[in-house]
């Protein structure tokens, strides 16, 4: 994950609106050159959390997820995971200003591994408010696989992490999530990181455990798998 700095204007803006939002553009200037990028991109807020995903066209998958409050007009996220595993001791000040449509964020002296600096503007559209029980940022673990999965206006976000001899190997999809009676989740993939994915629908039997723990479960070749999720 980049390092960022942010420039932060002098009004106080109104929070921000829980839900999901898609990128409509990036506008990134570069020893004072401007480029403008297109991407599939997803950004979830709900519960005072966040995530997005997407693939970088010269650094591959990006995805950060973790805490988002809203102090003085400004939005500040504080990711506790990312593609490469559990990111601890950043917070980061985001400029949010309204649009008509969602939002614009502004970047200033993003900074990444190998010596790039750039200033980035994205302009996000609201995709959805919808609300569920089931909105938040969820967590399961096991041995050798973790998935972060967030769920929040009408959409929802998973990444996914294996591990294999020390190695570790992730993948993301996001899209749409519709919810029946809370007890069932029709999921469509809007966008992976594996081309396969994208366009599959999926049904999963869903239940709330308590206000901190929810399961999903599938069939898969006759049998059930259930995995069971915790809120970060």
């Amino acid at each position: 994950m980049p390092n960022v700095t942010s420039s932060v204007g002098a009004l106080k803006a109104s929070p921000l609106p829980n839900g999901a939002y898609l990128l409509k553009e990036v506008e990134l200037t570069e020893k004072g050159q401007v480029t403008v990028q297109l991407r599939d991109q997803l950004k979830i807020y709900t519960n005072n959390r966040f995530m997005f995903a997407f693939i970088h066209p010269e650094y591959g998958i990006d995805v950060g997820a973790g805490i988002a409050t809203w102090k003085n007009g400004v939005m500040v996220e504080e990711p506790r995971v990312n593609q490469k595993g559990t990111v601890g001791g950043l917070s980061f000040d985001i400029d949010i200003k309204h649009t008509p449509a969602g939002f614009s964020q502004t970047l200033i002296g993003m900074t990444y591994e190998d010596g790039r600096c750039l200033d980035m503007v994205e302009s996000w559209v609201r995709a959805s408010n919808t609300t569920s029980l089931f909105d938040g940022l969820w967590q399961l673990k096991e041995a050798n696989r973790v998935k972060t999965k967030i769920i929040g206006g009408g959409h929802f976000i998973c990444l996914e992490t294996n591990y294999k001899e020390g190695i570790s190997n992730a993948a993301f999809w996001f899209g749409t999530c519709i919810f029946n009676n809370d007890i069932e989740a029709l999921e469509t993939v809007l966008s992976s990181s594996n081309q396969k994915y994208i366009g599959a629908h999926q049904t999963l039997r869903v239940a709330l455990t308590d206000d901190e723990n929810f399961s999903q479960s599938i069939i898969l070749d006759g049998a059930e798998v259930i995995e069971f999720f915790q809120r970060i």
